[in-house]
């Protein structure tokens, strides 16, 4: 039994085929000879910077589908430790297109299929075994269809009543029924923090939107004083706002020359959950994981500190 291991919980994973064009046509036959195939998943990428980082990752998921061998292999040779439910549905993949001559990075998202029936009752039996053994729980990610609403906020109640640390990376319904339990930390970027929070607003994820400052501020400050749970957003590559004990700040993000920004956040999540494990402060345990995001960009390998 290893007590400092960290639980990562993700319900929906992915494929992640990579693929750099030196350029990319619309409508056009397009070819590349540099292209990789990665275990993935936001909770896979969160699992996989804490191993590299000299920490312990269980990660839990479901798996299913003819490519359920290929997805283990992948995990494995990664160090981390799987526990899954067999789904019965069909693994997702998800293509990133790099595009070296203009510098982008397209993201394409395939849906997830519904899991089975059984899945929701095997997940939550293995989730009550593998907590006990950990001492952080993070939950990263949507769920697939076929999960019962009630899911990830009976993930936390569980895990707080255990004295575990909490941190959600997480939106919508699932974060805001989970408050309720005091998670530590909740991590969504500006986009996912106002469609939960801020009906009206819309915001998209590589805007700025400083005028937004004061109310987000605002929200935060009742959330943290209501629940009593620190909350970090993300803004891409502009500073991160976060609201601890001490109030309200900002941090600086760090410049790089960018690969491949695929998993930028979940590097930032690990450093959270890595350093706070470590019992460094909040603040320099995020300082951290802006360095670990910064690190990632660099790399092609998504969700990694190297290739």
């Amino acid at each position: 039994m290893n007590k400092e291991s960290i639980l990562v919980v993700c319900l929906n994973p992915t494929f992640q085929k990579t693929m750099v064009f030196d350029r990319f046509d619309e409508n056009e036959v397009n070819r590349c000879s540099l292209y990789r195939l990665d275990a993935s998943g936001k909770g896979m990428n969160v699992a996989r910077i804490i191993s590299q980082i000299g920490g312990h990752a269980k990660h839990l998921t479901h798996l299913g589908g003819p490519r359920m061998d290929e997805m283990i292999d992948l995990i494995e040779n990664d160090d981390i430790d799987l526990f899954y439910a067999d789904s019965g549905s069909a693994i997702r993949t998800c293509t990133t297109i790099i595009n070296k001559e203009h510098n982008t990075t397209t993201e394409l998202v395939e849906e997830p299929s519904k899991v089975n029936d059984s899945t929701d009752t095997y997940i939550r039996v293995l989730f009550s075994q593998i907590i006990r053994e950990c001492t952080t729980l993070v939950i990263s990610g949507t769920r697939a269809p076929g999960y019962s609403d009630s899911l990830y906020s009976d993930f936390v109640k569980e895990a707080k009543e255990l004295g575990k640390y909490v941190i959600l990376d997480i939106k919508g319904k699932d974060l805001d029924s989970s408050l309720q339990y005091g998670p530590d930390i909740i991590k969504p970027n500006l986009s996912e923090f106002v469609s939960t929070y801020l009906p009206g607003y819309t915001v998209k994820e590589s805007e700025d939107n400083e005028n937004l400052k004061e109310v987000v501020k605002e929200k935060m400050k009742e959330l943290y004083e209501t629940y009593h749970t620190n909350c970090i957003i993300t803004r891409g590559k502009f500073p991160v706002w976060i609201y601890t004990a001490e109030g309200f700040d900002e941090v600086e993000t760090i410049g790089a020359e960018a690969v491949n920004t695929i998993g930028c956040g979940d590097s930032l999540t690990a450093g959270l959950a890595y350093h706070t494990q470590q019992n460094e402060s909040i603040l320099e345990s995020l300082k951290k994981g802006i360095r670990y995001a910064a690190r990632n960009a660099q790399m092609l390998t998504p969700g990694s500190l190297h290739d």
